[in-house]
Formats: structure tokens, C-alpha cells, sequence
């Protein structure tokens, strides 16, 4: 039988071996991480060398967080400080992997997502079956609220939670199919809250003034504080009816019906509504121990120039008729009795109106119009600023400071600025934009009647040019720096 040669082989001296192998090894190399990998794993770095942070904003990615959370870095310190956490949710619930040492959370959606009870949050689990119940949370300002039982997933997941800042409603029906047609029926039991400052940041969307949002408010019995963007009509009712620890109210509405239906009010922020002459003569208020009014007084009656001279006519013939003869005395005729009464009631409606803020001797911070002047009319306010007055010596457009409201109060002693002498603790006055009136006698008095007075609003006018000079208002304005230099005349 035949043998085969044994097959040649070809061996290679060993530094060529060495480099094929050191060739192959290169070429199966992991590629480069991308610039995303990158940033997450810098800002990862930058959260592990800071361990004692106490706000982080994380709204890039919410990777950022998810491992540090125990995971691949184990448990860490990082985190354990952490107060305030600014991130962006999924399914619009609090994130399961939230630090538990969060009190403060800012919770953005993302663009699209909506709120899912069968879906999955960030860790592929059901939503509400195992959403992570967060002790430590105390505030939470969330991008929306979709419907009952989003509120009340919620509610289950932040048990403490006090204080509740809501950007949006969603209550379009047509865009899921888990939004009910009526989220916000009254015939819905709420759950119980210790929920104890509320605040909208922008519209609260259609059906927000239709009945179904009414009975909302019954789920906040412990409310002391609410802010709102946006007023509806039936909003001052329900709070009212459903929030009597109600003590702080900063919002854009008509208040009368807050003034006199909660006692425990310190603070009404109001400072583009009014509330009229009518409504405060209807009513007495029963928020006796308020520490903070800032609305405007509108509608107070008032005369016309040309009124004022005829009142002024008629006393002057009247008081001459005293001191003559009978023949001399002056007889009014029917339009002057009428004008008479009219002028006697635009004086005691003031008087009633002040007698009404002297009531309120906690009063700290008083303010009776908003700090400048806005609307496309000299008399009107609204939410953005409008020019007008328009130089002629420059031909822009500037706000003018030195028009005033004429339905508004007269700082004057004839009409009843003598009763605030009660204010005893009053720190700011302000009346920009209101026809006060005032001359010496209610400068001199006012120097000397608020004690801890700091600072004084209405006086001092923006000389924005073309604007002539004011001097009996210069004069005003020296007199009370001159009495009281300590006071900011701003």
C-alpha cells in the first residue's frame, strides 16, 4: 500500500504571526460610542462627582437617571441629597425611578404621550398596578392632567403630596380612547387629599367652565392656596363652597364673592381684575385678618370737570345767599339738585369704600391698580402692554404714567382718608394709574399716619420725553421726601 507524503506546512517566523494576530484583534473592534452615549455618560459623571447636589435638571434624557438609580453604578450617593428633579414623563405618572429623597419634582411630557392606565411606564410594567408610591414628594408641578382616573393614579402614587401645580387639562375625548367623554362629572367621588396649595400655569382647557369640571375643587378640603391663570365664573362659587381654609387667592378674576364668603382669607393677588364700588357697598367682607390687597376699586361714581366747577358754583352761590338777605339766597333748580345729589353720592360712596379697607388692620400690603399702564384706550387695561402715547418730539411710542382711572378712589381727607388711620401696619401703598387727588394736607397726613410705611407707589411719574412736567405733583413728591425720606417713592 501506497503512503502519502505528509502534507507540507508553511510556518512564518513568530513576529509575522504576532501582527496578523494583533491585525485581527483590531479589526473586531466595538465602534466609537455616539456623541448621545457620550453627553449621558458625562452628565452621569458630572451627578457622581457632586454628591451633594440638591437641584438637577434632567429633561435631556431620562437615561441619565435610570442607571444611576441603583442599577450598574450600584448604590451611590449621588442622589441621596437630591430636593428638586426637573424630568420628563412618559405616561404621565411620576417616574419609578424618581431618588426617593425628591420633596420637589417638575415633570415635562413628552410630546404626544398621553396618559395610558393599560400602559407600560419606563420600566416596561403595567402603569397603575405597580406604580411606585413616592412618600418623600411634596410638590409636583405636572405638564397635564387627563381625566379622573389619571388624578387618582396620581394621588395613589404621591400620598403626601401638598402642593400641586398643573399646566394643562386634556379632555378631547376623540384623541384616546381611555379619556372619558365626561372626566369631571359631579356624580365622581373624589379621593381625599392632603393637597394644600393648587396652581394652574396656563388654560385649563374647553370644558374647564362647562358643569362637568364642576366638583373638582372637592377633592382640595384642605386647600389654604390657589393660583390661576385663567377664571371662570363658577371657580369663586366652588371655592367658596368647597375650600373654607381657603387663605391665600392670587388670580385674574372678579373677587367679591371671595371677599365676603371666606373669613380665613389673608392674601387676594388680583391685580389685573377689580372688583367694583357696587359689589363692596352690597356685602361687608369677612376676610377681616387680611394681610395682602392687591386688586383694583373700580366704577366708583364720579363727576366730570365740568360738573365739578357747577358743584363749586352752586356752593359758592349758596354760601354768598347765607350771608345776604332772603332775596339773596340761592334757589337750585331741578338739574342742579339732581347734580347735587349725585356729587354727595360719589362722596359717601367713597367714604364707605375706605371704611371698608379700614376694617382691615392686619393690612400690610395695600394696592389698588396694577403697576403700570396698558390697553389700546387711555382707561383700559388688558394683559399685554400697549403704547399709548406717542412723542412728538421723537416719534415713539411710550406708556403714559400720568393718565389716571377716573371711576377709582380720591385719596382725599373730605372723602374718608382719615379712616385708614387704623392701617397701623401697612408697609407698601400703591395707586398708579387712579385719580387720587391728593394735595398738601393728604400728604402731610399720610406721612404721619402710617408708621411702618416703606414704600409708596403714585406719586413719582416717568419724565419720558415729550411728556410735559407736573410741578404741584414735584411739589407732592418733595413734600414727602422731605417728611418721611426713608419712604421709597418708586
Amino acid at each position: 500500500m501506497a503512503l502519502t507524503e505528509p502534507q507540507s506546512v508553511t510556518t512564518q517566523p513568530y513576529h509575522l504571526q504576532q501582527l496578523e494576530c494583533d491585525t485581527t484583534t483590531e479589526s473586531k473592534a466595538p465602534p466609537p460610542p455616539d456623541r448621545e452615549t457620550l453627553f449621558v455618560t458625562a452628565c452621569r459623571r458630572l451627578i457622581l462627582d457632586n454628591p451633594r447636589s440638591h437641584t438637577l435638571s434632567c429633561t435631556y434624557s431620562n437615561e441619565i437617571l435610570q442607571d444611576l438609580q441603583g442599577g450598574a453604578y450600584g448604590d451611590t450617593l449621588a442622589l441621596k441629597s437630591l430636593k428638586n428633579l426637573t424630568c420628563t414623563t412618559m405616561d404621565g405618572l411620576v417616574p419609578k425611578w424618581s431618588p426617593p429623597s425628591v420633596t420637589h419634582l417638575k415633570s415635562g411630557g413628552v410630546f404626544g404621550s398621553r396618559f395610558n392606565p393599560f400602559s407600560s411606564d419606563s420600566g416596561g410594567h403595567p402603569g397603575i398596578k405597580t406604580a411606585v408610591v413616592h412618600e418623600a414628594l411634596e410638590s409636583w408641578e405636572v405638564a397635564y392632567i387627563e381625566s379622573c382616573a389619571h388624578f387618582k393614579c396620581l394621588l395613589a402614587q404621591i400620598p403626601n403630596l401638598k402642593t400641586l401645580s398643573i399646566n394643562n387639562f386634556i379632555f378631547d375625548g376623540s384623541v384616546s380612547q381611555f379619556v372619558p367623554a365626561n372626566p369631571f362629572e359631579e356624580k365622581i367621588i373624589w379621593p381625599a387629599s392632603r393637597i394644600t396649595v393648587l396652581k394652574y400655569r396656563q388654560s385649563r382647557g374647553a370644558y374647564s367652565s362647562a358643569s362637568k369640571f364642576d366638583g373638582f375643587f372637592a377633592s382640595f378640603p384642605l386647600l389654604v392656596e390657589y393660583h390661576d391663570d385663567m377664571w371662570f365664573s363658577s371657580t369663586a362659587t366652588q371655592l367658596v363652597q368647597h375650600c373654607p381654609l381657603l387663605e391665600v387667592v392670587r388670580m385674574r378674576a372678579t373677587v367679591s364673592v371671595l371677599l365676603t364668603g371666606l373669613p380665613k382669607l389673608r392674601v387676594l393677588d388680583v391685580p389685573y381684575e377689580s372688583v367694583t364700588a357696587e359689589n363692596i357697598l352690597r356685602r361687608p367682607w369677612v376676610c377681616l385678618d387680611m394681610e395682602e390687597f392687591r386688586c383694583q376699586i373700580a366704577e366708583v361714581p364720579f363727576l366730570t370737570k365740568e360738573h365739578e366747577l357747577l358743584v363749586q358754583d352752586i356752593f359758592k352761590r349758596e354760601t354768598a345767599g347765607t350771608m345776604g338777605s332772603v332775596q339773596q339766597q340761592h334757589i337750585r333748580t331741578d338739574e342742579e339738585e339732581r347734580l347735587m345729589e349725585y356729587s354727595e353720592k360719589c362722596v359717601s360712596t367713597r367714604r364707605q369704600i375706605i371704611g371698608q379697607l379700614s376694617k382691615l388692620t392686619s393690612l400690610k400690603y395695600l394696592s389698588l391698580s396694577p403697576d403700570f399702564k396698558t390697553g389700546n384706550k387711555i382707561f383700559e387695561n388688558r394683559f399685554i402692554a400697549l403704547p399709548v402715547f406717542k412723542s412728538e418730539r421723537d416719534g415713539r411710542n411710550y406708556i403714559r404714567y400720568n393718565d389716571v382711572l377716573p371711576d377709582t378712589l380720591h385719596f382725599r381727607l373730605d372723602s374718608g382718608l382719615d379712616q385708614l388711620a387704623s392701617l397701623e401696619n401697612l408697609e407698601y401703598l400703591s395707586f398708579e394709574s387712579i385719580d387720587h387727588r391728593m394735595e398738601t394736607a393728604e400728604i402731610i397726613w399720610l406721612a404721619r399716619h402710617f408708621p411702618r410705611l416703606k414704600e409708596m407707589r403714585g406719586l413719582v411719574t416717568e419724565n419720558h420725553i415729550g411728556m410735559e412736567p407736573d410741578p404741584e405733583n414735584d411739589a407732592l413728591v418733595a413734600l414727602i421726601r422731605n417728611i418721611r425720606p426713608y419712604i421709597a417713592q418708586r
